[in-house]
């Protein structure tokens, strides 16, 4: 009798490994993306060296006139990354700021006696232009510097710089009064200052020492600025001295000295000083109760120039408005 038995071949358990490492590198991902900024500082080098080589490097590139967006943008994330990983550190925070004023630069925004000139009659708002991203620049600027300022126990390497950036910054928020701000930022240590950032300072110094009316101050800055130490990088010709005496006695309110000076700079030439001396001659007539003889004034450099500048209508119609008795040849808007 036959017997017939049942065979089974071995069936070999599947292993559980492979669901094992996958499951152990899920975790290891999720721990590593959710650690990511740790775990790069902890391998990184020394960010505060190499936020310092980078602002260097940024320097030299500037002086040779080599400087490109990807180089700012570059220390911008370097000086970021110092700040998450120092946030104590007030020099973290002013590498951020000094970082944003590079953006200023290649937004064209240059702190020269072109600049200075242009716009001393003017606004600083109008130095900077209708750019939104000057305006956020500078916001953030000021934020940076004023935390590195509140983080600050004892001066640091760049301490004056920063007091700097917030004398550029502070000139631009116009909440204090530019007498207040050379009060304040008038005794910045210059020999403490970067080489791109001291004719910052005098513009600055300039610009607002005009706005006060402080006449002294500006013969002092003008006679500074004839040393042949001088490095503030900026120099005047005698007609444009004259041009920021005369803007300087008018904002002063002596109108006397202020016509004198403004009227010796004017030439045949409608360039900026001519055109604002002849603007600020006006409004002396003006404010002297002399409003026709400054309309005529105007009038007349209108019709010269080819009716190029379109504001000159307008400062007539409200020298009008303010003396009826007055009249102009010039059609006005009826806005």
């Amino acid at each position: 009798m036959s017997i017939y038995t049942r065979y089974e071949p071995h069936r070999k358990k599947k292993s559980k490994g492979p669901w094992v490492i996958f499951f152990l590198l899920c975790i290891l991902f999720f721990l590593g993306y959710t650690y990511r900024k740790e775990i790069y500082f902890l391998f990184a080098k020394d960010q505060s060296v190499r936020a310092e080589k980078t602002k260097e490097k940024i320097i030299e590139l500037w002086k040779s006139q080599n400087l490109k967006e990807k180089d700012i943008e570059d220390f911008q994330s370097i000086a970021q990354t110092y700040s998450e990983k120092d946030p104590k550190d007030p020099v973290a925070f002013h590498l951020i700021s000094r970082s944003l004023f590079w953006t200023l630069y290649n937004l064209g925004i240059h702190f020269d006696a072109s600049s200075l000139i242009l716009h001393l009659g003017s606004d600083f708002s109008e130095m900077i232009g209708q750019s939104q991203l000057a305006d956020s620049t500078l916001d953030k600027m000021f934020w940076s510097a004023r935390k590195s300022e509140a983080l600050t126990n004892s001066d640091y390497t760049d301490f004056e710089n920063n007091r700097l950036l917030l004398f550029l910054c502070e000139t631009h928020r116009s909440v204090k009064r530019p007498s207040a701000l050379i009060s304040e930022y008038g005794n910045i240590k210059t020999d403490s200052l970067s080489p791109e950032l001291l004719p910052v300072y005098f513009w600055l110094l300039t610009y607002n020492t005009m706005q006060a009316g402080d006449a002294q101050g500006l013969e002092k800055i003008i006679a500074s600025s004839k040393d042949p130490n001088f490095k503030g990088g900026i120099q005047f010709s005698p007609r444009e001295e004259n041009f920021l005496l005369g803007l300087g006695k008018f904002y002063k309110k002596d109108y006397v000295g202020a016509l004198s000076l403004l009227r010796s700079v004017k030439t045949n030439i409608p360039d900026r000083i001519t055109e604002t001396a002849i603007l600020t001659e006006a409004t002396i007539f003006h404010l002297q109760n002399l409003t026709q003889k400054g309309i005529d004034l105007l009038e007349e450099y209108y019709n010269e120039t080819g009716k190029k500048n379109s504001e000159i209508p307008n400062i007539i119609k409200k020298m009008i408005l303010e003396r009826p008795s007055a009249k102009t040849k010039i059609i006005l808007g009826t806005e």
